[in-house]
């Protein structure tokens, strides 16, 4: 204080503060001359702040270890902080997993408190791995063609979830010569030897095309009453039978006027 009369001096204190216990404190100065005037307090706040030495806790949600097949979406289970003032939350991961290649990787997560305690970090292990068989499809699962006609094997798709190129083994043959049922029967295997179910497609060889029969000679014929008439008879020409036999039906009595009919 100061004082005209009474000159400098210190003030009375009233108040504490206990720096072991955090919290706000507050003390008031005063003073009263010896003529008992007394001089406006005044006041001081104190805020004790706690020293935090104290690390926080890392804790995993789920697995530290974790498979994800290959070509599917991962979502990161996280992971949390425990703090003694900060509290709880999540905590910062970095890394990133790429489910479009084949490997392992790494997640870590740290935190590091108000005080600046930097938490122990821990890490995640995500295997991407490829474990799916390939899909063979087909357009038709049976295919019909003509006998004699030109036969190529029907198209077939293997889609799988990592490889982006896939070829489609076919095994079997089909003698589009011979009329009957065939079957082929198409295979892939994709990188990783995932061995896909295999698919068959039966080929029918048929014979739907009629033969052609063509007369041998004229369709309309004159004999005279009496002689002999021999058939001049026809042929038949087919796409698959090598050997055609023509039938007639029908006969011609030249010793009765008429018209007779040969089929």
């Amino acid at each position: 204080y100061t004082d005209n009369v009474d000159g400098t001096g210190a003030a009375t204190v009233t108040g504490s503060v206990n720096a072991a216990v955090a919290g706000t404190y507050t003390l008031t100065y005063s003073y009263t001359d010896d003529a008992g005037n007394a001089a406006d307090s005044v006041t001081r706040t104190v805020t004790v702040v706690p020293v935090d030495t104290q690390a926080p806790v890392i804790t995993l949600t789920g697995d530290a270890t974790l498979t994800v097949e290959a070509g599917s979406t991962f979502t990161d289970p996280g992971a949390t902080f425990s703090d003694n003032l900060d509290g709880t939350g999540n905590a910062v991961a970095t890394g990133t997993v790429d489910t479009s290649a084949l490997g392992s990787y790494t997640l870590t997560y740290s935190y590091t408190d108000a005080q600046g305690n930097v938490a122990t970090s821990v890490t995640r292990t995500i295997n991407v791995v490829d474990t799916t068989a390939p899909v063979i499809t087909v357009a038709n699962a049976t295919v019909t063609i003509e006998v004699g006609s030109t036969f190529t094997n029907p198209t077939a798709n293997a889609f799988d979830n990592l490889d982006a190129d896939a070829t489609v083994t076919a095994t079997g043959t089909v003698d589009a010569s011979v009329v009957g049922s065939y079957t082929l029967t198409y295979n892939h295997t994709d990188a990783q030897g995932n061995v896909a179910t295999a698919v068959t497609v039966t080929v029918v060889v048929e014979d739907t095309t009629a033969p052609v029969v063509t007369l041998t000679g004229n369709a309309a014929l004159t004999v005279e009453a009496g002689s002999t008439f021999t058939d001049a008879g026809a042929t038949a020409v087919d796409n698959y039978d090598t050997t055609a036999s023509v039938v007639v039906t029908g006969t011609v009595d030249t010793s009765a006027l008429g018209t007779y009919t040969l089929t």
